[in-house]
């Protein structure tokens, strides 16, 4: 799905020193970014979209953030969740999943961070929105 042909513009900011990154961290990444903006297109109801990637010493992280409704409690007059709580998922998982599936959302995005063994943040973002941010190992 392209965001943009849905009407959200998305912001791209480069951070640091791009390098090259291994290959399963560069897919990850990318994934990510996939999966997040699909999730604002699908849920957000936002207009805008930022996505950063920030190169550090031994690390990239990748965040990204939109200005839609942020987490909904799944039923009226519940409080929201953190979303994080619900993405607990160990290293090495096995879990089988169909091949038809093309996105496996948040839990998704988590599998794969744990699997390189980065760690994620997702949740309400700071000036509202939803937020999804991952910090991946880059040797």
């Amino acid at each position: 799905m392209q965001v943009r042909r849905a009407g959200i513009a998305v912001d791209l900011q480069v951070v640091g020193n791009p390098s090259k990154l291994a290959p399963g961290i560069d897919l990850t990444a990318y994934r990510i970014v996939q999966e997040a903006l699909t999730n604002t297109v699908r849920h957000s109801g936002a207009g805008e979209a930022a996505v950063t990637v920030s190169y550090e010493p031994g690390y990239v992280t990748v965040s990204v953030t939109d200005t839609g409704y942020g987490p909904v409690a799944a039923a009226v007059g519940q409080p929201a969740k953190s979303a994080a709580a619900d993405l607990r998922v160990p290293p090495n998982s096995s879990r089988e999943r169909p091949a038809a599936a093309a996105g496996f959302g948040l839990a998704g995005i988590a599998e794969r961070v744990a699997s390189c063994g980065g760690s994620l943040s997702v949740g309400p973002g700071v000036a509202g929105g939803f937020a999804v941010t991952a910090r991946l190992p880059a040797p």
